[in-house]
C-alpha cells in the first residue's frame, strides 16, 4: 500500500471514531408489497362446460394489531439489521405466502410526513407477481401482525381527468376508483368490500415527469396503502404495454394461449382480438404435446415459454 493510501485510511478511521450517527434523526424503513395473481371463480348456475371466470387478484392482510386494527393492508414489514430492502421484501413475502418464487420488482418510495401514526416510517414499495400454483400447500399463511391473509379481486377505473398547460409546465390530474372485493366469498352480499378514490397528479416540467398520488377518500384500507396499490397497478399496466413478458409471470409452467390472453386482458382492461394477440406472442411460446384438462368441448393445447426469447 502506498503512503498516500495509508494516510487516507488513517484519516478515514480517525473521522469514523469521532462520528456520531445519532446526531441525525433516522426513519424506520419498511417494505410494502403489492402481490398480484390471476384466480379462477366458478359462478353458481353457469354451464359446467364453460371455463371458470378469471379475475385479477391482489393479496391483502387484515391487521390484528393497532394502528388500523381490523383494516386491510399490503403485506410487508420492517427491514432488519444486516439485510437490504430486497431481502426484507422477499422475507416478508415468503412469510405471508410460503413461496419465494414470485417475480419481484422495486417500485416507488412513499415518505410523506404523517403517513404512519407510529412515527417516521418510509415505505419502499414493490410489485410482485405470483402464480397461485406456487403457493405452499395451496393456501396463504398470515404472520406477524396479520390476522389473516386473503385474495381480493381488484378493479381500478379512471373516473376523471384534467389537463392544464402554463408556460413550460403541463399538469394532468387523473382520478381513479379503486375497488377490492373478497375473491373467495360465495355470497356477494357477505363479501368484504374495500374502496378508495385516488388522485394522480402528473407534472411535466422541462420535459421531465413527476408523479404523485393523493387519497381523496378511502374505506377499510390501512395507512396510505390505497395510493400505493393504485400507483403499482398503473405501473403494472405500463410494464405490460412496453413488454408482454410480464404477463408470463402470471402463468404456471404449462398454460394455454387463452389463459395468457385472459391475463393480458385483465391487466390492460382491454379486450383483444384473438388472431392478432396470437401473432404478437407467437415468438414467446412453444407448443407442447400436452393438452389442458380444464373443461370445455375440445381440450386446448398446452404451451411453455420459449426461453430463447426470454433470455437473450
Amino acid at each position: 500500500m502506498s503512503q498516500t493510501k495509508k494516510d487516507q485510511t488513517i484519516k478515514k478511521n480517525d473521522f469514523l471514531e469521532t462520528y456520531d450517527i445519532n446526531q441525525y434523526d433516522r426513519p424506520s424503513i419498511a417494505a410494502d408489497i403489492a402481490v398480484f395473481s390471476i384466480g379462477s371463480k366458478i359462478v353458481e348456475g353457469t354451464d359446467y362446460r364453460k371455463l371458470p371466470t378469471k379475475t385479477l387478484r391482489l393479496l391483502l392482510i387484515r391487521r390484528a394489531e393497532q394502528p388500523f386494527q381490523g383494516e386491510w393492508a399490503l403485506p410487508g414489514g420492517f427491514m432488519k439489521k444486516g439485510e437490504n430492502i430486497q431481502e426484507a421484501a422477499r422475507r416478508e413475502l415468503k412469510e405471508e405466502t410460503g413461496t419465494d418464487k414470485a417475480y419481484l420488482e422495486l417500485c416507488d418510495v412513499f415518505s410523506d410526513s404523517g403517513r404512519d401514526p407510529r412515527g417516521w416510517i418510509i415505505s419502499q414499495s414493490f410489485l410482485a407477481v405470483l402464480n397461485e400454483n406456487d403457493l405452499a400447500n395451496g393456501h396463504l399463511e398470515a404472520s406477524g401482525d396479520a390476522g389473516e391473509a386473503k385474495w381480493f379481486d381488484i378493479t381500478v377505473r379512471k373516473t376523471a381527468d384534467k389537463k392544464q398547460e402554463q408556460d413550460n409546465v403541463v399538469t394532468c390530474e387523473n382520478d381513479y376508483e379503486l375497488l377490492l372485493q373478497d375473491s373467495d366469498a360465495s355470497d356477494a352480499n357477505e363479501a368484504v368490500r374495500l374502496w378508495a378514490v385516488i388522485r394522480e397528479h402528473i407534472e411535466y416540467r422541462d420535459y421531465h415527469e413527476i408523479v404523485t398520488y393523493d387519497i381523496m377518500d378511502s374505506q377499510g384500507i390501512a395507512f396510505d396503502h390505497a395510493k400505493i396499490i393504485t400507483s403499482i397497478f398503473n405501473r403494472l399496466r405500463r410494464m405490460l404495454g412496453s413488454d408482454i413478458r410480464i404477463a408470463f409471470d402470471f402463468m404456471p409452467e404449462y398454460f394455454t394461449l387463452t389463459d395468457l390472453q385472459e391475463a393480458v386482458e385483465l391487466i390492460s382492461g382491454q379486450e383483444l382480438i384473438k388472431p392478432n394477440f396470437r401473432r404478437k406472442i407467437a415468438e414467446y411460446v412453444t407448443e407442447t404435446d400436452m393438452v389442458a384438462q380444464n373443461g370445455g368441448h375440445r381440450p386446448p393445447k398446452a404451451f411453455v415459454r420459449n426461453l430463447d426469447r426470454f433470455y437473450q
